[in-house]
C-alpha cells in the first residue's frame, strides 16, 4: 500500500503485510521503518523483518557517551544510531534479527507482538516466552528487547533477536568507560543477562526464523502479503539521521563529573552539555585542601572559559584545549586529564 497525498492505496489489495530487507546498513533500515509508520495504512498490520551490519543503537532520549564505549566502537568499526521510540540501547550485527509490527494503535498492547514472536520460537522448538519487562526470553535469559512507539492512529513494536550475535563486542560496546561519572535526564538501559538462539537449537538462523515469525504473523493476523522493500523510500531521513546532530546533539543536558589526582593536588571538575555541546565547565581543587597557586587557579579559569560552546567531542575539545596546554606543564596536565574524558 502506498500514500498518494493523503490517500492510502493498497497496491496489494491486503491489509496484511510483510517487507524483508535487502540492506544491512542502519540508516538506511530505520529510515524505512519510519518510512512504513508514515506511509502505511493506519489500520493495516505490517512486519518489517531487517537486520544490520555492526552498530550499537540507542533510544530517542539516551545519551551516547552514558550507553557506549565511543572509542571501542570506533576501533572495532561498529557504527551508532539513534531511533525515533524509546527503550534501551542494543547491539547489532549479522547474528541479530530485528523485526517490527505496525498496527492500529486500538489493536496495539506491549506483549501482543512479543507474544506472537515466543509462538513462532515455541513452533521451531525453543521453549521461549515473554518476561515481566515485555521480553522474550528463554530460561533466564533474554533473547530478545522491545521498544514502542505511539502515534495518534498507529503503533508500532519493534525488537531484536539474538540468533547467534558476537556477545563479547556487545557486552565491551555497551559498557561506558564513563557511565558512572555521567549524570544524565535521559533514560538508561537497564542491563540482562543474554543467549543467543544458537545456544538453544542449531537449526535456527536468519531465514529460518524470518519464516518462523512471517508465518506466526499470517496466523495471527491474517493472510500475509509479501511487498518489495525500498531502500531508496526515505532517503531525507536516512541522511538525517546519520548525522551528528541527530546522533549526538537530541542528547538530553547531562553533567560529567570528574575527579583528578596529581602530585600537587586533588581536583574536581564539572562538565555541563546541552544538545551535544558544552555550556559550563567548572575546575576547583578539594574543599578541604589549601587555595591553589596563582597559575593553578589561572589554568582553571582559562579552561572553564575556553570550553563552553565546544562540541562534546574529542577532537572540538583537543583544538579547544590546545592554546591552553602552552601554559606550563600544570596546564598540560589538566588538559590530558579533562581530554581523556571525551574518548
Amino acid at each position: 500500500m502506498l500514500r498518494v497525498g493523503r490517500r492510502f492505496v493498497h497496491s496489494s489489495g491486503s491489509k496484511t503485510l510483510c517487507y524483508v530487507s535487502q540492506s544491512t546498513d542502519p540508516y538506511t533500515n530505520l529510515a524505512f521503518e519510519d518510512w512504513l509508520l508514515r506511509n502505511t495504512d493506519p489500520q493495516s498490520y505490517v512486519l518489517y523483518l531487517w537486520r544490520n551490519r555492526p552498530t550499537i543503537v540507542i533510544g530517542r532520549n539516551q545519551n551516547p557517551w552514558k550507553e557506549c564505549n565511543l572509542d571501542m566502537m570506533q576501533k572495532r568499526d561498529v557504527l551508532l544510531a539513534r531511533r525515533t521510540s524509546g527503550g534501551g540501547a542494543v547491539y547489532h550485527d549479522l547474528g541479530n534479527t530485528n523485526y517490527t509490527v505496525l498496527m492500529p494503535r486500538q489493536a496495539f498492547s506491549r506483549d501482543r507482538c512479543a507474544l506472537m514472536v515466543a509462538q513462532a520460537l515455541q513452533q521451531a522448538d525453543i521453549p521461549a516466552y515473554v518476561n515481566a519487562r515485555h521480553d522474550v526470553a528463554v530460561g533466564e535469559r533474554k533473547v530478545s528487547g522491545s521498544a514502542f512507539r505511539l502515534t495518534s492512529s498507529r503503533a508500532f513494536h519493534h525488537g531484536t533477536m539474538l540468533i547467534d550475535a558476537d556477545l563479547a563486542r556487545l557486552n565491551g560496546c555497551l559498557r561506558s568507560r564513563h557511565a558512572d561519572a555521567i549524570e544524565a535526564r535521559g533514560v538508561d538501559s537497564v542491563r540482562s543477562a543474554v543467549a543467543n538462539l544458537r545456544d538453544y537449537s542449531w537449526a535456527i538462523d536468519h531465514d529460518a526464523f524470518c519464516t518462523a515469525v512471517r508465518n506466526q504473523f499470517d496466523a495471527s493476523f491474517g493472510p500475509v502479503h509479501d511487498m518489495p522493500f525500498d531502500a531508496a523510500a526515505n532517503t531525507e531521513m536516512k541522511d538525517r539521521i546519520r548525522t551528528w546532530d541527530w546522533l549526538f546533539a537530541q542528547t538530553p543536558d547531562f553533567v560529567h563529573r570528574l575527579d583528578g589526582y596529581f602530585p600537587w593536588a586533588t581536583v574536581s571538575a564539572s562538565i555541563s552539555a546541552h544538545r551535544g555541546h558544552i555550556s559550563a565547565a567548572n575546575l576547583a581543587t578539594a574543599p578541604e585542601a589549601s587555595a591553589p597557586p596563582p597559575h593553578i587557579s589561572a589554568a582553571f579559569a582559562d579552561i572553564g572559559r575556553a570550553l563552553p560552546g565546544t562540541r562534546y567531542a574529542y577532537a572540538d575539545v583537543a583544538e579547544c584545549l590546545a592554546p591552553i596546554r602552552n601554559h606550563g606543564s600544570h596546564a598540560a596536565e589538566l588538559c590530558d586529564w579533562i581530554l581523556a574524558a571525551f574518548q
